[in-house]
């Protein structure tokens, strides 16, 4: 009997060992205890890049006019196309075709830029222009200790690291969190960095918000561990079982 007990009791041990402290699990546990702001930089616009493809909507009252510039407007439906893929793409060297305007340099410009330079050029021999730009093909992928690893298409310009872990499903409890990599390409030349989740600063780090087909890396710690919440759901089944164990051992004897 005395042998049983202390089998159970080790067991309960192992599990209580394997609990991941809610410091290694929580976000920014610098200001997890506070509340109130913080003084961040300002988000910056995503700048183009080569390979980047590019909604341009350029839109008169003229309607023929307009579908000179839009003609996916009159027939949305493009064979070996689909609506997210279909624009214009940023070339080796920086420039998009558009119609009666020709070549436009848009490399490391933002959408807002493109928008003026493309309504300039056109204010020259229309009235009345109106312009929309948007990155069409942006994406991150999520690798290593996450729920649900992949490629994720982003529908707006700014997302951030924690948007792109949600969208991933969350970091896991065995996930490191205090080194998590961002690896981002500019120029052909790759970045690596790596930021620390536990600490408020990566709020203020210009890697904090995403660029296009930037790669986040989560690193998985020593061992899967349980998160103390989990174990104090469980803690009362365990606590049943081993009563039933023992009752079961004491009626056998």
């Amino acid at each position: 009997m005395g042998s049983i007990i202390r089998f159970l009791i080790l067991i309960l041990g192992v599990l209580l060992s394997g609990c991941a402290t809610n410091r290694k699990i929580n976000y920014f546990n610098d200001i997890a205890a506070r509340s109130g702001t913080d003084s961040l930089q300002p988000y910056r616009q995503l700048r183009i890049q080569p390979g980047d493809v590019l909604q341009i909507t350029i839109t008169t009252f003229d309607k023929d006019i307009s579908l000179i510039f839009n003609p996916n407007t009159a027939n949305p439906t493009v064979p070996g196309g689909n609506g997210m893929d279909q624009g214009y793409l940023v070339d080796s060297s920086g420039h998009i075709n558009l119609p009666v305007i020709g070549k436009i340099y848009v490399k490391d410009e933002t959408t807002s830029q493109i928008n003026d330079q493309v309504k300039q050029q056109l204010s020259q021999t229309m009235q009345n222009v109106y312009v929309s730009t948007r990155l069409v093909n942006f994406k991150v992928s999520v690798l290593g200790d996450v729920a649900r690893p992949g490629s994720f298409r982003i529908g707006a310009e700014r997302a951030s690291i924690l948007d792109a872990l949600a969208m991933a499903g969350d970091m896991t409890s065995t996930a490191v969190r205090n080194d998590v990599m961002v690896i981002r390409e500019v120029n052909g030349e790759k970045t690596y960095v790596t930021l620390n989740l536990n600490d408020s600063k990566t709020l203020s780090s210009p890697y904090y918000y995403l660029a296009n087909n930037d790669v986040v890396y989560v690193k998985s710690g020593p061992g899967r561990t349980w998160p103390t919440s989990r174990l104090i759901v469980l803690l009362p089944a365990i606590i049943s079982a081993i009563s039933l164990v023992t009752t079961i051992v004491l009626l056998h004897k």
